[in-house]
């Protein structure tokens, strides 16, 4: 084998133990992903239901205001 064989088929091994390193790489970052949870949204919904109640109870003060004789 002459010096540009050997120097091809180090190249290919180099390139083969890249690739295998890049593969490991994503499979990692996928794992970490998938093994993250959905944050708790349960308070948000909560303080969207009391401020529908207070929108409501605003929205019958303006009414109130614009026809305070009730006509």
């Amino acid at each position: 084998m002459d010096v540009k064989t050997i120097g091809a088929v180090v190249a290919l091994l180099f390139t083969v133990g890249g690739l295998f390193i890049q593969i490991g790489e994503i499979m990692n970052r996928l794992e970490v992903v998938e093994s993250a949870t959905a944050p708790d949204i349960s308070p948000i919904k909560e303080d969207i239901a009391n401020i529908k109640k207070e929108l409501a109870v605003l929205e019958n003060d303006v009414k109130g205001l614009k026809n305070p004789l009730g006509q």
